[in-house]
């Protein structure tokens, strides 16, 4: 139960993340702040740094195996943002398919960061 409650709190953090960042990366792109190659940029940076965060804290709240931590929340959260895209009528390509792959890697040295960094009780 516990580490169902983890698992859905990291997904609440994580669209509660992504929803922020697209309200200020949004409001800075309608009024010509920053160019679209920037917001692309950005925002591929912002999801593998997400990602991987995302990993980072499900890892360090596991009991071992992080990568295991980090890979099922990267996968979970790609299903929901799959999911997503495919309602709002996006068919993900080729190029997708490497983002995503490329975000389920981050989430899952994020897990293994976060269990060697997970703080032992003595």
């Amino acid at each position: 139960m516990k580490k169902c409650k983890n698992i859905l709190t990291s997904i609440g953090w994580f669209f509660g993340s992504l929803l922020i960042y697209l309200i200020i990366i949004t409001t800075l792109a309608h009024f010509n702040l920053i160019s679209y190659k920037t917001v692309s940029v950005l925002s591929f940076i912002f999801m593998c740094l997400l990602f991987m965060y995302n990993g980072f804290s499900l890892g360090k709240k596991s009991s071992k195996r992080g990568f295991l931590s980090g890979l099922m929340i990267g996968t979970i959260n790609i299903i929901l943002v799959l999911l997503l895209a495919i309602i709002l009528r996006s068919i993900p390509g080729f190029k997708s398919l490497i983002y995503f792959a490329v975000l389920l890697l981050s989430s899952t040295l994020g897990g293994m960061f976060g269990i060697n960094f997970k703080k032992e009780n003595l």
